[in-house]
């Protein structure tokens, strides 16, 4: 059943991208099979294995060159920040394992994250993609609300068991989270804090879209997604999105309300990045003591326990890491996490301190980029949709201190800071948008062609207020 179902994705994303276009495939097969089919085996093709999600980008990437569409964006220093955490994992398969394991990091790099990114960076130029895909959100976020809700309450992993009665998956976890009387929710994916923070990023991209494709956020079903959103996180009982939300809440506070706050955001992201590191150094110097009963408390202290047996490793993985094989490749017999649950230790001990520098510096480059747009938006209906989306982009990134950043969710962050990026181009750039007067107001713009045209008086044009971005 997987098989059909995974060619059946690549079949019609194909057929959709040839006929209608890259953007309609991602948002009308890519997101659906991202969001609701990623725990679909994969076919085991050698050198080039196909998951349910992984079907429509090699499905988009083979109808581009029969489509006369150029794919254009205004590259900038995040772009290049992405390339290089690349090629850093690249030189850590090469130099931790072989050559094979280099060319396996590559395309799964490229698939499950960094392909992504710069789909939305090309894609979201459309003002028709934005609309597509924020529809296929509303739909999807209530399409895995009804299950989360039975889950919540009455039966654990209840969409995954959906999944398999009907062929597409062959396991279904056997270990049931649950906290406080309820079930922890995990819904599409494999565990309930991957499912919050997916269902957080996703809450920010369809705020972002409706404000940027003439949607109201008032719109019934924009509301009702929204709320879905947020109710699918609080349904997650995890303290990682929580931590997310309550991050994101404080940035999307300030910059909304506080408007000097908008030129100190690279300054408050670097504090935040100054607090998280004399926070990890003090734990890691600091006897942790016995574990606590309380379920909060215990779960903070895991993730004191993460840090301190994951300090001397991290101290001594030198700037390409210990490879994927972090047990093989160490002989500390002291280190006994079964997992590590904070991306930045983890991706320091596995890729080392190169690629942990340049994943902190996509927030600083990001917070640097936003703080620019900020400054230079020309109308205020710019505001919300860049506050929103730096909001999320960061609330995740300091999430990720409590949790792994491989999973699904990161994907969806991934597009969720791309479409920030394209976003900012349409601030940095206003000569790209049709029309540049602030909302309300007509711009005069005079004929061009033929000789009797340019005689002609001016004509009134108003500024399309939903930022359609033209050809560069």
């Amino acid at each position: 059943m997987s098989v059909v179902t995974i060619l059946a994705i690549f079949i019609l994303a194909f057929c959709v991208a040839l006929i209608r276009g890259p953007g309609w495939a991602f948002a009308l097969v890519y997101l659906p099979a991202l969001i609701l089919l990623n725990q679909v085996p994969e076919l085991r093709i050698p050198h080039a294995p196909v998951a349910a999600h992984f079907a429509p980008l090699y499905a988009i990437l083979i109808a581009l060159p029969f489509r006369n569409e150029k794919l254009r964006l205004k590259w900038c220093t995040l772009d290049t920040v992405v390339i290089l955490l690349l090629i850093s994992s690249l030189i850590t398969a090469w130099s931790t394992e072989e050559f094979e394991t280099g060319v396996n990091m590559f395309r799964t790099e490229l698939l499950r994250w960094i392909g992504p990114y710069f789909l939305a960076r090309f894609l979201f130029r459309s003002i028709e993609t934005r609309r597509l895909a924020l529809y296929m959100l509303i739909a999807l976020i209530g399409f895995i609300t009804l299950p989360a809700m039975i889950e919540f309450r009455l039966q654990p992993y209840f969409y995954l068991h959906m999944m398999k009665d009907v062929g597409l998956i062959n396991h279904v976890p056997q270990m049931a989270y649950s906290r406080m009387g309820f079930f922890r929710v995990s819904g599409p994916v494999e565990h309930p804090i991957y499912f919050g923070n997916m269902c957080l990023a996703m809450l920010g991209m369809i705020a972002v879209l409706a404000r940027t494709s003439g949607v109201k956020l008032k719109n019934p079903w924009v509301a009702m997604a929204l709320l879905a959103a947020f109710a699918c996180i609080v349904m997650s009982i995890s303290f990682t999105p929580y931590m997310g939300v309550l991050a994101g809440s404080i940035f999307l506070f300030m910059l909304l309300v506080v408007p000097f706050s908008r030129q100190l955001l690279l300054l408050i992201t670097l504090s935040i990045i100054g607090g998280m590191f004399a926070y990890t150094y003090h734990t890691a110097h600091t006897a942790l003591g016995d574990k606590p009963d309380d379920p909060l408390a215990a779960s903070l202290y895991i993730r004191r326990l993460i840090i301190v047996e994951s300090w001397n490793k991290s101290l001594h993985a030198g700037p390409f890491g210990w490879g994927r094989n972090l047990y093989a490749n160490t002989t500390d017999q002291d280190f006994e996490l079964a997992s590590v649950d904070n991306t930045y230790m983890q991706f320091t001990m596995t890729r080392g301190w190169v690629y942990t520098a340049l994943w902190i510096s996509i927030a600083v480059f990001f917070s640097l980029r936003m703080t620019l747009a900020f400054s230079r938006v020309n109308h205020r209906s710019q505001i919300f949709p860049l506050a929103v989306s730096t909001a999320t982009v960061l609330g995740l990134m300091v999430s990720m201190y409590t949790v792994w950043a491989g999973a699904l969710y990161t994907v969806v962050w991934a597009m969720m800071l791309g479409l920030a990026n394209t976003l900012a181009d349409m601030v940095f750039y206003p000569e790209l948008v049709r029309g540049t007067a602030p909302l309300g107001q007509r711009v005069q713009v005079r004929r061009s062609g033929t000789a009797a045209a340019e005689s002609q008086p001016p004509v009134a044009v108003a500024r399309n207020p939903y930022w359609q971005i033209t050809d560069v």
